[in-house]
């Protein structure tokens, strides 16, 4: 037991654990990105496994007897801290005073230097591969990060779990979404606007006259709240918000088709509001 003390509280055995650590940074940094703090914690939870390792070794290497035991805890916080007893404080007191006040030269506890050590290699290697090598630069990151989220979003917007709104709500033109729609119109919608939108009890939904107006979001807001004072149900707790927002694109995907028997325009003709101002300001430059 005292030899295994000695070797692991030997300077040898410190250096060859900053070299560990340093090893291990430097396989952080040299790694995928993706895994890069994965072995930072990995070596930090090394290093702070090495004191828990010297503090046991401490504690069986003081087997002591139960009148002895009481003495423990300020052995080892004197291990801890390297401090001196009050007994031999007169070896480390400076010769100079201040108004009778004598100051001790203590040294740096060895927990604390041991500490320092490992954010010196860190901040070595930090630099290194942040301003030496092809380490990214924090403008690097967060576009990159950037581009994820959009990535993320967009898939997230074309599963079924996303909370559709009116606010976010986008024209979907994907066949996959169009069919889902279209299912969704002939078993719900074609009992009042007939199978290919030409119009019964409801509107006609293939012409440019719109009575709620005919953009996403508004088609989307219909089908949401309903139209109660014309008998159109509120779909909103029938159906789930990725199902109206098929249903209310294959809907607009009607536009300019030809039913078997279109029913007289109802409301006024919508004009795209973006669409309006784009004619607006080119008619302007010419």
């Amino acid at each position: 037991m005292l030899k295994l003390k000695k070797i692991l509280s030997g300077t040898q055995f410190r250096l060859n654990l900053i070299a560990m650590l340093l090893f291990g940074f430097m396989t952080a940094f040299a790694a995928d990105e993706s895994a890069a703090m994965e072995y930072i914690t990995t070596g930090f939870y090394f290093f702070f496994g090495y004191l828990l390792l010297m503090t046991i070794i401490f504690l069986l290497g003081h087997n002591k007897k139960p009148e002895e035991e009481a003495s423990l805890i300020k052995k080892f916080s004197q291990k801890l801290t390297d401090a001196k007893p009050i007994e031999q404080e007169s070896e480390i007191m400076f010769s100079h005073e201040f108004d009778g006040i004598r100051e001790l030269d203590n040294s740096l506890p060895p927990w604390w230097k041991y500490l320092f050590y490992v954010t010196i290699v860190f901040s070595v290697v930090y630099m290194v591969y942040y301003h030496v090598l092809s380490g990214p630069s924090s403008d690097e990151e967060y576009r990159r990060e950037v581009r994820q989220a959009e990535l993320d979003m967009a898939a997230y917007m074309q599963s079924g779990n996303v909370v559709v709104t009116e606010d976010n709500v986008t024209l979907l033109t994907d066949a996959s979404s169009l069919n889902a729609g279209k299912d969704i119109f002939v078993k719900n919608c074609a009992s009042c606007h007939a199978n290919d939108g030409g119009g019964l009890v409801g509107p006609n939904l293939t012409d440019e006259y719109w009575i709620h107006g005919g953009g996403i979001k508004d088609v989307f807001k219909v089908v949401v709240n309903g139209v109660l004072d014309k008998g159109m149900l509120a779909w909103k707790s029938q159906l789930t918000s990725k199902q109206i927002q098929d249903v209310s694109s294959y809907v607009l995907s009607l536009q300019g088709t030809k039913p078997a028997n279109p029913k007289a325009p109802q409301g006024e003709i919508w004009v795209d509001p973006a669409k309006a101002q784009a004619k607006a300001d080119s008619t302007k430059k010419s």
